[in-house]
């Protein structure tokens, strides 16, 4: 063989395998790409299935409360905006006074009858059954504390306090106690009306209604025990008026599964909190807040519970009822893990004869709540907010809205109006938001 021969045959072979690699190359990509097709096709169909049962799954386990219509008892009683409204004004008024008429009939008739003792009977034994269906739902929430005598002897010791049942998911059984009943632990023994004891984790406290919500996971152990346990609903606090009967469940007395019965006597609209408003209601009877007293209307809706945050004096029994309704949004929050975002100011919006004087239009801050970040961020007394990030401010209603767009630890921007010699001036401070 000649030498120009060996290396024809050297380079054909050469060429023969780079032919060969190159078919198996670019068969190695078909595959590839049919694989990458076969995977997308597959992520098409599957993902949406996937997506359903997750969205199925989450709304099988949230809590989902219905927000209720203050029916015109805004922040400003200002004059009405268009004729619809004008119209819709004078509907009420029209209303009422059918209202009034039937009042008067019902009142006549009622003074006109005789009754006897069996009547007087009756009406308690349907008071009786109405407080002991709301009592099932009553559990009482116990933790354990740790402590030292002066010989250095360690002793337990335990207090009971009064928890709701208010909700009930796939997974989970949730209460409503107060931030007392949790406090120093996240862990708490819940004791059914019927005697069973179950653990219960403590799921979110807020501080500023002093409100807690528990939790109690559903298993296959608790299931069948759990399955007939009596829920209470929620109501509209706004549609109670004075006169109206209330029952007070949980502990009023400072014992639990003791029960009261009260009529409505006043209503306080637009009371500043912190960082909103809210509704409180003033009944005739008292009720122990602290341990937990949870307050119902005729129907046996939850209409609110005691509070002590207006007490005049620390320690003696709150006659006050904060109103459900203006915290649904937060209570639903701390039902599905959310904690509310927390600013820390007292306000009330500017009214029309403020601004006539020269006052901005916003919420002009009475109070603010020490090392809250807005006091972190030197927002100050008689300062005037206009807006919070994206967000103007107008109304405490408008602050509220804002804050639960908002997350815990978010910066945000607050647009503020100061008092300086001569005018108001703009200033801009930096806030991270806390949880309450």
């Amino acid at each position: 063989m000649q030498e120009d021969e060996f290396i024809t045959q050297h380079i054909a072979e050469k060429k023969q395998k780079r032919k060969k690699l190159m078919e198996l190359a670019g068969k190695a990509a078909l595959a590839g790409a049919g694989f990458a097709l076969g995977a997308a096709a597959i992520t098409c169909v599957t993902c949406p299935i996937l997506a359903k049962k997750w969205r199925q799954s989450t709304e099988k386990n949230s809590v989902k409360i219905e927000r209720d219509e203050s029916r015109g008892e805004g922040e400003s009683r200002e004059q009405l905006s268009s004729p619809a409204e004008a119209e819709s004004g004078s509907g009420e008024v029209n209303g009422e006074a059918e209202n009034q008429n039937i009042r008067e009939q019902v009142e006549q008739a009622i003074e006109n009858r005789d009754y006897t003792l069996s009547d007087i009977r009756q009406m308690a034994g349907t008071l009786r059954k109405q407080a002991d269906s709301a009592d099932a739902a009553v559990v009482s929430v116990t933790h354990e504390q740790a402590e030292r005598d002066w010989f250095n002897n360690a002793l337990e010791s335990s207090e009971n306090y009064a928890g709701l049942a208010v909700a009930k998911t796939e997974s989970e059984l949730l209460f409503l106690t107060t931030t007392a009943a949790v406090e120093g632990t996240d862990t708490v023994t819940v004791t059914f009306a019927r005697g069973d004891r179950m653990s219960a984790t403590v799921k979110l406290r807020d501080s500023a209604t002093h409100l807690a919500v528990l939790s109690l996971p559903i298993t296959d152990a608790n299931r069948d025990s759990l399955a007939k346990q009596a829920v209470i609903p929620f109501g509209n606090s706004y549609r109670l008026k004075r006169g109206d009967l209330l029952f007070l469940i949980g502990s009023p007395l400072g014992m639990i599964h003791s029960v009261k019965y009260g009529f409505l006597s006043n209503v306080r609209t637009n009371v500043s909190v912190m960082d909103g408003y809210a509704t409180v209601y003033l009944p005739d009877v008292s009720g122990d807040a602290a341990s937990g007293t949870w307050v119902l209307n005729a129907d046996g809706e939850l209409v609110g519970w005691m509070t002590d945050l207006f007490s005049e004096t620390e320690g003696q029994s709150s006659t006050a009822i904060l109103g459900i309704s203006d915290l649904k949004p937060m209570i639903e929050r701390m039902m599905n893990g959310k904690e509310t975002a927390k600013l820390g100011i007292y306000g009330r919006q500017v009214g029309t004869t403020q601004r006539e004087q020269g006052m901005p239009a916003g919420v002009y801050i009475s109070r603010v709540e020490p090392n809250a970040p807005a006091y972190a961020a030197g927002v100050q007394p008689g300062d005037i907010l206009i807006s919070l990030g994206d967000s103007k401010i107008e109304t405490m209603r408008d602050l509220e809205g804002a804050l639960e767009k908002s997350a815990k630890g978010e910066s945000v921007r607050l647009t503020l109006m100061r008092n300086g010699r001569e005018k108001y001036e703009t200033i801009s401070v930096t806030a991270t938001l806390a949880g309450r």
